[in-house]
């Protein structure tokens, strides 16, 4: 698990872009630069996220954004959430889009 504002590759951060990119125009205008932002802090460097949203908080997100945000993306497609059990972290999982032929 990576810390506050981690630094990520610049691979990474593409292919983090390309899964929202399709969304963006259409979906989430005002809120793509934000949730680029929150799945680079959650996908740094696989495609699976088991941070609580108090170690995501402290990446710069208010609790209200941050629930907006993932709401956001699951019903988007572009997060998969399974919820924790007790007091385990919900588990996220990255969806690649898929190709245009």
């Amino acid at each position: 698990m990576r810390g506050l504002q981690s630094p990520i590759d610049r691979f990474r951060r593409d292919k983090v872009a390309a899964a929202i990119s399709p969304y963006a125009p259409r979906r989430m205008p005002l809120l793509a630069d934000d949730a680029i932002r929150l799945l680079t802090a959650m996908f740094p460097d696989t495609d699976v996220c088991r941070r609580n949203l108090e170690s995501l908080m402290a990446e710069g997100f208010s609790r209200d954004t941050l629930a907006l945000l993932l709401r956001i993306l699951v019903r988007a497609g572009i997060v998969l959430k399974e919820r924790g059990v007790s007091r385990a972290p919900n588990t996220y999982h990255l969806i690649q889009p898929r190709r245009q032929p």
